[in-house]
């Protein structure tokens, strides 16, 4: 029995998932499929349009076979530890043999060749790295240019800028660091980049199709879903609630920031070289989150990562604690859906994975203690600010069930 792992966040399930879902199953080696999938809270540090429940619901019935929570400390992080904690989910579970991702670039020896020069950090490539650094501009970016620069690769800076390409490299990253035995392998992304903004082409980003929906309804993104995906959100949506988006956090991100001196701003991820100041100063001149997120940023701090920054604060996850987490990596899995046959991979979990799996939050949460129970208590705060925001229920981690679809 071989399986292939993606690592994923659905948000939401589209044409263009569907599309990579349907190749990755085509694979030798693809008897079953993994998805480790992000909660609430995602990468580029904004809310899930579905909540994670409904996400795993639409990769089922589109044909993956179980689907496990990627925790918010995680899912919320940089690409770094993002994609790290989905590798490291995948190896901990013992079941995953390859890791299959979206790539612009489907030469996954560059890839590899970019990775390990990470994973390894060469003193010629640190020294780079910090003179990129000292000309003002973000870590991605001075380290992408080290990268260039210190390979010459052709067309380097071209495979670079991908967004898919980084996190593979990230994947590759993070399985030559810890030496997992899961396979890379890429296959060519078809659905348009993440920064399109607008809907164009018959696959289009779930970027421009989460504005779409905004703007303008879930009825105009149809084409683009697969009919699942488009009566899930239909049926949770079903005409009354507005529709979740960054723009729902405001008040309570602003109370926090308020709430807070500069010195103790100072405490979470993100916060150094003035930005508290930039936090404290731009709250009474923004009368969106996102203007006052495009306010705080600078070319050091990007937009992105002023939004995780807010994710952060929010939810009170300070720097101590998220490094602490960030370096033991993923401690249990939870399990959010299987399909029927799916259902096999978890006797063969529970002989090999080296981390507990379970699919009640309420019963594991209950008995468990260290830095478990810190990895869940975050889990539960983002869940209420992310139910409370979105009107649903409070303590809905200890309601949410486990489902076979």
């Amino acid at each position: 029995m071989r399986t292939a792992g993606i690592v994923c966040e659905y948000n939401p399930f589209h044409n263009g998932h569907l599309d990579h879902l349907e190749r990755v199953i085509k694979l030798p080696g693809s008897d079953y499929v993994v998805c480790v999938m992000s909660s609430d809270f995602l990468q580029r540090g904004e809310p899930a349009i579905l909540p994670k429940e409904y996400r795993a619901e639409a990769a089922i019935r589109n044909g993956a076979d179980l689907v496990i929570e990627i925790p918010v400390v995680f899912s919320c992080s940089s690409a770094e530890f993002y994609a790290s904690a989905g590798v490291s989910l995948m190896a901990r579970l013992g079941i995953v043999d390859s890791v299959v991702f979206g790539s612009e670039n489907p030469d996954i020896s560059v890839m590899k060749r970019f990775a390990e020069i990470l994973a390894d950090e060469p003193p010629e490539f640190s020294i780079l790295l910090k003179e990129k650094l000292s000309e003002g501009v973000s870590f991605a970016r001075a380290r992408q240019q080290a990268l260039v620069e210190f390979t010459r690769i052709d067309n380097a800076e071209e495979i670079i800028e991908g967004s898919n390409n980084i996190l593979g490299i990230e994947y590759i990253k993070a399985l030559v660091k810890n030496g997992y035995p899961i396979k890379p392998i890429a296959i060519p992304r078809i659905a348009e980049d993440y920064k399109q903004t607008y809907i164009e082409g018959r696959f289009p980003s779930a970027t421009a199709i989460r504005r779409s929906i905004l703007d303008e309804g879930l009825e105009s993104v149809r084409d683009f879903l697969p009919p699942s995906t488009f009566d899930i959100m239909n049926g949770f949506y079903d005409g009354n609630k507005p529709f979740i988006n960054i723009e729902m956090l405001k008040e309570a991100a602003f109370y926090r920031i308020a709430s807070l001196s500069a010195d103790k701003l100072q405490n979470y991820p993100g916060v150094i070289e003035g930005l508290e100041n930039r936090l404290k100063s731009n709250l009474d001149k923004a009368s969106t989150l996102s203007e006052y997120i495009d306010l705080c940023a600078t070319r050091r701090y990007p937009k992105t990562r002023i939004s995780r920054t807010l994710v952060y604060i929010l939810l009170d996850i300070t720097s101590m604690v998220a490094e602490s987490i960030w370096k033991k990596g993923p401690l249990y899995a939870r399990m959010l859906a299987a399909s029927e046959r799916g259902m096999d991979l978890i006797p063969v979990i529970e002989r090999n994975s080296s981390i507990p799996a379970f699919t009640s939050f309420k019963a594991f949460y209950d008995n468990a203690s260290g830095a478990m129970r810190t990895i869940l208590d975050i889990e539960k705060r983002a869940s209420d600010i992310y139910s409370t925001s979105a009107g649903l229920p409070t303590d809905r981690e200890y309601t949410l069930k486990f489902n076979i679809y």
